[in-house]
């Protein structure tokens, strides 16, 4: 497991995660956050969202509120520990955000990022009847390569500001990340450079298939099944 930083993230998960240790335990799980709960038994963590973007270019599937609202497709209110924390809850192991940068001669290099791999669906009602799908559904990949988009618990990252150690992904509101930015607490497996001067945009929103702005959907993060 990587070890984080001494502190922020080791004594959140100390608060939120211990029973008794300040999350609330109902039938429904354990509320990390407003808008996260833990269901351990099932693998997995809630995180309540609204669908931000059914158009256009993406770089986030889903960030916090008052930051990437403009390219992702949904929005939450919760902070990105709550969602680190209830991963870790479930055991999955964080690895690292991805990278990427320009060599001399104008080459691209790549480092892709690491950890558990992770299963991103997302949950709404529609007409009364409950939906469930993968988030791919939502995506409009068009540069379809072998294999299916993952994703990966990276684990975001802590930064160093003038007012002491924060996590990235709390300041950047970077929680499920498409492209590459470097601070994601869960990562699309392949990286996709931020700069649309070295990548081309890659993925869209599939509006089509999706409930319109505003919707309030659930974004479910869960730990695969076991081969």
């Amino acid at each position: 497991m990587r070890l984080v930083s001494a502190g922020p993230l080791f004594f959140l998960l100390a608060n939120l995660v211990a029973l008794g240790g300040g999350c609330s335990v109902t039938g429904s799980g354990a509320a990390l956050h407003p808008a996260v709960r833990l269901h351990r038994e099932e693998g997995q963590v809630h995180v309540q969202a609204e669908v931000a973007c059914t158009r256009g270019d993406l770089e986030q599937v889903c960030c916090a509120r008052g930051t990437r609202e403009h390219e992702s497709l949904l929005v939450t209110s919760a902070p990105a520990t709550a969602v680190q924390a209830g991963l870790l809850a479930l055991g999955l192991q964080p690895g690292r955000p991805g990278f990427w940068k320009q060599g001399p001669a104008g080459e691209l290099q790549e480092q892709p990022p690491q950890g558990n791999a992770v299963e991103v669906r997302v949950r709404w009602q529609e007409g009364g009847v409950q939906r469930e799908v993968p988030i791919e559904d939502w995506l409009d990949d068009r540069r379809p390569g072998p294999g299916e988009t993952r994703f990966v618990f990276a684990g975001s990252r802590f930064v160093r500001t003038p007012q002491g150690e924060r996590f990235a992904a709390d300041l950047s509101g970077s929680i499920v990340g498409l492209v590459t930015f470097g601070d994601e607490v869960v990562a699309c497996a392949q990286v996709v450079p931020d700069r649309v001067e070295v990548a081309p945009p890659r993925w869209r929103a599939r509006g089509a298939v999706m409930p319109p702005e505003g919707s309030p959907v659930t974004m479910v993060l869960r730990r695969p099944a076991a081969p």
